[in-house]
């Protein structure tokens, strides 16, 4: 079980971090701290509020991100890890393409001549996000956010490629039903 769950978490963070990659070539990953950190283009720290198409991918990747702690917060808790596991690599799966573009375009826009060299990192640096989940759960437990999280996942939410060629609208942002636990908010993105 241990390795199993091992290695789902692996192919959480290969798959996020080799986003905008080319899937036949080699990644070599190393630890944020051996790699010197990316510049930030000079007054493009933070979200864009005044580009809306940069500021939707900005969004969208916070929830992605968001969404890839909990699920790797869950792994941890075995009466989760196997639906945690399967519902996420089903969404990832649908959402690939999307994620790919978000971290491409992102990554041309907060750094510009160098964004071949940006990683998942970089990004959740510029857009100041946290690397833990547990900030934004609040008062919602980690074990209710992960029991959420197979049902939550397949709702118009997370469903990053429609968001990003129709836009953010209500529907996006879908009340939750009495009793049912939401998701932990992405961190460093306000909950609408």
């Amino acid at each position: 079980m241990f390795l199993v769950k091992r290695v789902v978490a692996c192919v959480l963070c290969v798959a996020l971090l080799a986003a905008a990659r080319a899937e036949d070539t080699p990644q070599i990953v190393t630890p944020a701290e051996a790699q010197p950190a990316l510049e930030v283009m000079p007054g493009r720290l933070g979200y864009a509020t005044d580009q809306p198409e940069v500021l939707i991918r900005q969004r969208l990747f916070g929830l992605a991100h968001g969404l890839s702690l909990l699920a790797a917060a869950c792994l941890d808790l075995p009466a989760y890890s196997q639906p945690i596991q399967d519902a996420y690599a089903a969404w990832h799966v649908k959402q690939r393409a999307t994620i790919e573009t978000i971290v491409r375009d992102l990554s041309r826009y907060y750094f510009g001549l160098r964004a071949d060299e940006a990683q998942w990192p970089d990004l959740s640096r510029a857009l100041n996000l946290k690397d833990s989940i547990e900030p934004a759960l609040g008062e919602v437990t980690l074990h209710a956010a992960c029991a959420s999280l197979p049902a939550a996942i397949v709702r118009p939410r997370y469903e990053l490629d429609r968001m990003l060629t129709e836009g953010l609208d209500p529907v996006a942002e879908e009340t939750i039903q009495p009793g049912a636990v939401s998701p932990a908010p992405t961190p460093g993105l306000p909950r609408e």
